[in-house]
């Protein structure tokens, strides 16, 4: 399977709060889209990495930008997946705040080919400098926890742009060490540093120990709202 400039492969399309990071309870329209780099181990969205992990469909920029419009929600997330892996300047709509999810593998401003594990081959053209900043970034780098490695390269990019913010998510004090070598490593602004607790249930949520060794370290908490509220459910 080839993904081409102009195609957007959409996994789900719903309506909720934010539950994590800086804009944590927000009334939000969710784009989440199909496919995704990392294969994370503890990732809650399998579904969307691969052409045969979950199902998903095809839409057009006018169409997506037709949802958008008509949304009544101000403030419009995509997320995957991985939103990168196509061109989301050209699906900006006047009067709408748009936030991007992204685990920071990939400069937007790059042009992209990039073949997945599935042999799933997606390309696109680089994105419009001057869009991306209208947008929120919220970069998600994932720790050895996830058994992935950081690119030090892009976390450095992304620590110099002055709409994203970090969040990342641990299982343990270790995490947090990790975290504070990328943050010195990158010269990341602690105060746009915000640390969620791994995990799909509410228990996971509640770790007091582990949060307050968070705010010893001067990060913010960043609780999963939806997990708590609803659990794991699909479209929350």
């Amino acid at each position: 399977m080839k993904v081409t400039e102009g195609q957007y492969f959409i996994s789900e399309i719903f309506r909720s709060i934010q539950g994590e990071g800086p804009f944590a309870g927000v009334n939000s329209l969710f784009i989440r889209f199909q496919f995704c780099q990392l294969t994370c181990n503890w990732c809650d969205t399998k579904y969307t990495w691969y052409q045969k992990s979950g199902k998903f469909s095809l839409y057009s920029e006018k169409e997506l930008q037709k949802i958008i419009h008509e949304s009544p929600a101000r403030h419009i997330i995509f997320t995957g997946g991985e939103p990168t892996l196509y061109r989301l300047d050209k699906l900006r709509v006047k009067e709408k705040l748009f936030h991007v999810e992204t685990n920071g593998d990939i400069i937007p401003t790059l042009p992209l080919q990039i073949t997945l594990a599935d042999g799933t081959v997606i390309e696109r053209e680089a994105m419009k400098n001057d869009i991306l900043k209208q947008f929120y970034w919220i970069v998600s780098p994932k720790l050895k926890n996830a058994y992935q490695l950081i690119n030090k390269e892009k976390l450095d990019f992304w620590a110099k742009q002055t709409q994203a913010y970090f969040k990342f998510i641990i299982r343990s004090n270790e995490d947090l060490e990790e975290i504070a070598y990328w943050k010195n490593s990158c010269n990341i602004n602690p105060d746009k540093i915000y640390v969620g607790l791994e995990g799909i249930s509410l228990h996971s949520q509640l770790q007091s120990p582990l949060v307050e060794e968070i705010i010893a370290r001067g990060y913010h908490f960043s609780p999963r709202l939806h997990i708590m509220i609803w659990g794991n459910m699909r479209g929350k």
